[in-house]
């Protein structure tokens, strides 16, 4: 007994069907990319014989801590999963902590020595990412500078001492 593909069954699609979410498909992920590889800030630390970076895009956090030549620990977050971000300042320094979720626990990763400014703009650009996207607010239609700099007013302490 042979058993053929109906075209009632909720699975089957015609052959040009396929293409035609292929296509789309193939062109979301294009856009993805694009956002992906659009830098909204980053900074490197400074006074180390391998610098750490952190960099914010459009669809996530990545930091980048370096042991040795050519070698690297690389973390990702996406954006959504950052729930907080804090700045540990100094006179001359200052260090960013940014707290994810990841598999339903919290994961601190704290990463400096950045000038003091670096630190508080990543930390204020953050901040303002994680308002923007609890408010529901689409930041794709904006370029890449004026999107960093809503955030970072967006995230900026009120507070004369911050």
């Amino acid at each position: 007994m042979s058993q053929s593909i109906s075209p009632s069954l909720p699975n089957y699609a015609p052959p040009a069907a396929k293409k035609a979410a292929a296509d789309e498909t193939r062109h979301e992920l294009q856009e993805a990319i694009q956002g992906s590889n659009q830098i909204i800030a980053s900074a490197r630390t400074v006074l180390a014989i391998f610098p750490d970076t952190i960099i914010i895009d459009r669809a996530k956090v990545t930091v980048i801590k370096r042991q040795f030549f050519r070698m690297a620990e690389v973390m990702s977050v996406r954006i959504e999963d950052v729930l907080n971000a804090t700045c540990t300042l100094a006179p001359f320094f200052g260090t960013v902590t940014v707290v994810s979720r990841v598999m339903n626990e919290n994961q601190t990763t704290t990463i400096g020595n950045f000038w003091r400014a670096d630190a508080k703009r990543i930390k204020r650009i953050l901040q303002g990412y994680i308002i923007a996207l609890e408010r529901n607010i689409d930041c794709s239609t904006l370029g890449t500078r004026e999107l960093a700099s809503m955030l970072e007013r967006l995230g900026a302490d009120n507070h004369p001492d911050a």
